[in-house]
């Protein structure tokens, strides 16, 4: 009998979940022919706009906090699961067509800014990975962002337009000081700084970009490799650390 007692306390919370979150909904701005497959999640008393033509896939997950505002053009997808949460008294502004795809995590610190055609892919993780830290993070119309990719938004991250990233890459914004041996290695004092990717370059899969790292206009960089410093426009580099393989003529 416990258990029926359980299994029935447990779908009408359920229930009353889902009548709160639909609430939610129906109070956001929510345009013209949207498709929504319940349930969706959508907590928090900040300002949420969608633009028409846009669909919510089941178990989208939707928090904009208190004075925060989450603004997506028309014709955006958010796949199965994906989850935007926008902090109190921040905001993060979107262009049309965007995509988040299934399972991905988007938490917003700070003011973010997206373009027009962002694609971020499935199981993408993307926040800062160390407390108390948040960086800013624009993309530019057009760029990619493969399955599986981390961005570490302790610092800046800045992606310019028609940039494409592969997948299971890592974008790391801080390191940590090493050197006092009464810690351990990686509980130091955090340093950071930030990462610029600029237009039109292509990141291969498994790429890591450390910390202070500069990618130039339309350089490529090859799968697997690590990007420890500053890579020129119009070049292609590899390896572990990358290294130069060639200018593009």
């Amino acid at each position: 009998m416990g258990i029926v007692l359980i299994f029935i306390k447990y779908h009408i919370n359920q229930c009353v979940r889902q009548l709160f979150w639909l609430l939610k909904l129906a109070k956001s701005n929510i345009g013209k022919g949207v498709s929504i497959q319940f349930p969706v999640i959508r907590e928090g008393n900040g300002t949420f706009s969608l633009g028409d033509k846009s669909k919510l896939e089941k178990r989208t997950n939707i928090g904009v906090g208190d004075k925060a505002i989450l603004d997506v053009g028309k014709d955006a997808l958010f796949e199965e699961a994906s989850t935007i949460l926008v902090n109190k008294h921040h905001a993060l502004k979107i262009g049309n067509q965007f995509k988040l795809g299934a399972h991905a995590r988007l938490y917003v610190n700070s003011d973010w800014n997206f373009g027009n055609a962002v694609k971020i892919e499935t199981h993408c993780a993307i926040f800062a990975r160390e407390s108390g830290f948040a960086g800013k993070l624009s993309i530019g119309d057009h760029s990619h962002i493969g399955d599986f990719t981390i961005i570490d938004l302790v610092n800046d991250v800045v992606i310019g337009s028609d940039v494409a990233i592969g997948p299971n890459c890592t974008l790391y914004t801080h390191d940590h000081e090493y050197k006092d041996k009464t810690v351990a290695a990686w509980k130091g004092g955090i340093l950071s700084k930030p990462i610029t990717i600029e237009d039109g370059a292509w990141i291969g899969s498994n790429v890591t970009i450390l910390p202070g790292v500069t990618i130039g206009a339309r350089a490529v960089i090859a799968a697997g490799s690590v990007v420890t410093k500053d890579v020129e426009a119009e070049t292609i580099v590899g390896g572990i650390p990358a290294k130069l393989i060639k200018t593009i003529m």
